[in-house]
């Protein structure tokens, strides 16, 4: 088991940007139509089974670094600190501005941290967010830093797009193909950025508890992008990532179903002690697996992929961020963020509020 504890860590604030353009799934049927009457595939079923209604896209010239600067900016100033008591920025995000230079780098700039700071960016499908978090928190138990941010900027309008003309423009793809691309199409734009600090100069109180990772890699397979892209590059890359949705949902409930008792153990809690859940918010069809694996009251769970799709990296911490304040988490209360990712990946994170 690989295990995490933090003593000394604290979640001091968010900060969220979002498109103001939504893009429905009735929508997307409408442009894909023809696809879907040759293949016969009834319409409404993107949102049946997804349980996406709506999801936010930005222009495809939007780059991920400018979202994740106003992101981290609010976050920054909600925490109450300084540019100067920053020590380290990781951006976290699938898209990105270039190859090189990191992302992290264009967000620390535009921010104005000083140059005695760790600036990197972590980019690991759906968890990099929880990957950033737990790096960050070591940095900080172990007196490396006092304060620190997580950021990530997700446009993925490119791909969307992309898969749509695919879809029209190629008469050769089939129904299982269209249904492999089909999970492409729930996915939506955002930006979300955590500050993260050490008790000694925090105001929150919410503890970074600690949490577990486990990495299934025979399952790599399951979700594949065809390659690395970045807005910088233009319009003459198609980004294209198809998802075996029914293998990729019974695998990722079986790893979290062998995750979830390595959690309770390092964390000392019974799943009765939990009080929030914030699953992986890719659909209705994963959270409801999840759920039956692990028996867990479905009553804790706060999702926001009905109305924001799948942000990718910034969809599990953009809900805790909008759950904290909807769902009124009370202190001390026990909050549990389980993350999957493809590859496959698991990251379980415990907070205490």
């Amino acid at each position: 088991m690989i295990s995490f504890r933090f003593e000394h860590v604290c979640v001091e604030s968010f900060g969220l940007h979002f498109p103001t353009t939504l893009l429905s799934s009735a929508e997307i049927e409408e442009r894909i139509a023809p696809a879907y009457q040759r293949l016969k595939i009834p319409a409404g079923t993107l949102e049946r089974v997804s349980g996406v209604t709506t999801r936010g896209m930005w222009p495809t010239d939007v780059t991920p670094s400018s979202v994740a600067t106003l992101a981290a900016r609010e976050a920054l100033d909600r925490s109450g600190f300084r540019p100067d008591q920053i020590g380290a920025l990781i951006n976290c995000s699938v898209s990105r501005d270039f190859f090189e230079p990191a992302t992290a780098c264009l967000v620390h700039h535009n921010l104005g941290i000083p140059e005695e700071s760790l600036v990197l960016d972590i980019t690991n499908a759906c968890i990099g967010f929880s990957d950033g978090m737990i790096m960050l928190a070591h940095l900080i138990e172990a007196g490396t830093v006092q304060a620190g941010i997580i950021c990530s900027g997700e446009n993925i309008s490119k791909v969307v797009h992309t898969t749509c003309e695919q879809l029209l423009g190629d008469r050769g793809i089939t129904r299982d193909k269209l249904l492999q691309m089909l999970p492409t199409l729930t996915l939506g734009c955002g930006a979300v950025a955590a500050v993260l600090c050490h008790e000694s100069i925090a105001t929150s109180g919410h503890k970074f508890v600690g949490g577990v990772a486990r990495s299934a890699s025979q399952h790599h397979q399951l979700c594949i992008g065809n390659g690395d892209f970045s807005v910088g590059q233009g319009e003459e890359i198609a980004p294209i990532m198809t998802s075996d949705a029914a293998q990729l949902m019974i695998a990722a409930a079986k790893l979290g179903g062998r995750a979830f008792p390595d959690v309770t153990a390092s964390l000392g809690w019974s799943k009765d002690q939990v009080d929030h859940v914030f699953c992986h918010q890719v659909g209705r069809q994963v959270n409801e697996a999840f759920y039956r694996e692990m028996g867990l009251d479905f009553d804790k769970d706060f999702a926001i992929y009905k109305r924001y799709g799948n942000m990718v990296s910034a969809a599990l911490p953009a809900a805790l961020a909008i759950g904290a304040d909807e769902k009124n988490i009370q202190p001390e209360q026990k909050v549990l963020l389980t993350a999957f990712g493809s590859g496959l990946n698991t990251r379980f994170l415990g907070f205490q509020w």
